[in-house]
């Protein structure tokens, strides 16, 4: 149980440091690179919650897929031309950070009380029955499967919103070098 608890503590500081960097730096390669570490951070606090599943969700869905798509779109926008001031929202970021604290904090509450803080124990029992993948399948597509495809339904919206936004801006880009 110690160890665990050691390897959260470690994967909960490097999510921390990490999201600092994601705040704090100006590159925006290195911006990518600090929220990639604080993915694999955030699926190694899974893994060692317990949450198999989720973790490796978490590396395969954001740390690869979305990782890989932010690193396109930084060497696909001319960032000389986008950049119109040096100002970056350091003044928002510290306030978010009593937020993001509190929710990390919110996070190792979880961590420790686990699935027995649930009423009466059904998760736990749930989960020695029928194992981690079949519990959040069984929940997902039965109690939340209209709220799993609502948001599916959103999440190609916001891609579809992002390609024709990435589409215009090119334009506008080109539009000023002429």
């Amino acid at each position: 149980m110690m160890g665990r608890l050691l390897i959260f503590g470690f994967f909960s500081i490097l999510a921390i440091l990490s999201g600092i960097g994601i705040i704090t730096l100006r590159n925006p390669v290195y911006v990518v690179v600090a929220l990639l570490s604080s993915l694999i951070a955030v699926a190694g606090i899974f893994f060692t919650a317990g949450a198999e599943l989720v973790g490796a969700l978490q590396l395969l869905i954001y740390a690869v897929a979305i990782a890989v798509f932010y690193i396109i779109v930084i060497s696909a926008v001319p960032w000389e031309k986008a950049k119109k001031s040096e100002s970056h929202y350091r003044f928002e970021g510290l306030i978010s950070l009593p937020v993001v604290l509190f929710l990390y904090i919110e996070m190792i509450v979880v961590f420790l009380l686990g699935v027995k803080a649930s009423p009466e124990g059904k998760i736990a029992k749930f989960i020695e029955k029928f194992g981690n993948t079949e519990v959040i399948g069984a929940i997902l597509f039965s109690k939340y499967f209209l709220a799993f495809e609502v948001v599916s339904i959103v999440l190609l919206m916001g891609m579809i919103g992002a390609v024709l936004i990435g589409r215009k801006e090119s334009q506008t880009y080109e539009d000023d070098t002429a």
